[in-house]
């Protein structure tokens, strides 16, 4: 029963260095399970801003012209999706809707 004595301290030692170690594993799986969670978000929600953008410009193009407040929107969408490191293309089709019009060709307000 001695040896028992001797040994415990060691053994409760191991334990807990063995659970701290089993610990650390864990929340190191967590937190790369929840980075590949925030990436797929991340580059979702890029790809569902660009989609408007694109979809806005295809709109306005084809009829000529943007109204302001449709700009002011589109421009909403855009730092964003520049900020979450949009490629040359929605800050091409950005800038062709920002040269369009505001109004229609021929119209008095």
């Amino acid at each position: 029963m001695e040896w028992l004595i001797d040994i415990f301290p060691n053994l409760l030692i191991w334990a807990i260095t063995g659970g701290l170690g089993a610990f650390c594993v864990w929340v190191c799986r967590r937190l790369k399970a929840q980075r590949g969670e925030q990436e797929a978000i991340r580059e979702g929600l890029q790809a569902i801003l660009h989609d408007r953008i694109y979809q806005a410009h295809r709109y306005y193009t084809r009829i000529g012209f943007c109204p302001l407040g449709d700009k002011k929107n589109i421009e909403y969408l855009f730092r964003p999706y520049a900020a979450l490191g949009g490629n040359g293309t929605g800050k091409q089709a950005y800038d062709d809707i920002m040269n369009l019009p505001t109004e229609r060709s021929g119209s008095k307000e």
